[in-house]
C-alpha cells in the first residue's frame, strides 16, 4: 500500500478521511435503514419542540442531518476537495454539538472531539484555490 510511504501529515489525513468517513457513513445509513427517515425526524422534532427552537427549524434540522451525514461521508471518502469536505463536516459537527447543548445533554462534551478533529483536518489541507480576498 502506497499510504505507508506518506509523510506524517498526509498519512494522518488519509487515515482520518478513511476512518471518519466510514464511521459517518455507518451513522448516516443506520438512520435510513434501521430507524427510518420519518421516525428519525420525528425523534428530533419531539426532542427540540420542548425547547425554544421553532418547529419548522426542528423539522429542517432532522432532514438536514439525514442527508448531510451520508453525503459528507461519501465526499470525505472520495478524497475530492478535502478542505471543503472537512469544513462542511466540521460545520455539521458544530450543529450537532449545539443541538446537544440546547437539549442540555451531558454527553455534549463527547461531541467536541469530532468537531475539533474535523476542523483540524480541514486546516491541515491546502486550500483548493488560492483565494486573494480571505
Amino acid at each position: 500500500m502506497q499510504c505507508y510511504n506518506y509523510n506524517t501529515r498526509k498519512f494522518f489525513l488519509f487515515g482520518a478521511r478513511i476512518f471518519f468517513g466510514c464511521w459517518l457513513l455507518y451513522v448516516g445509513l443506520a438512520k435510513w435503514i434501521f430507524v427510518g427517515p420519518e421516525t428519525f425526524v420525528g425523534m428530533i422534532v419531539g426532542d427540540f419542540d420542548k425547547t425554544w427552537s421553532p418547529h419548522f427549524f426542528n423539522v429542517a434540522l432532522g432532514r438536514l442531518i439525514m442527508l448531510a451525514e451520508p453525503l459528507l461521508a461519501l465526499w470525505l471518502l472520495s478524497g475530492q476537495k478535502p478542505r471543503s469536505a472537512w469544513t462542511l463536516t466540521a460545520l455539521l459537527m458544530f450543529l450537532l454539538t449545539m443541538g446537544q447543548t440546547i437539549l442540555m445533554k451531558a454527553e455534549v462534551s463527547d461531541n467536541w472531539q469530532y468537531l475539533v478533529l474535523a476542523l483540524a483536518c480541514a486546516a491541515m489541507h491546502e486550500p483548493e484555490t488560492a483565494a486573494k480576498n480571505c
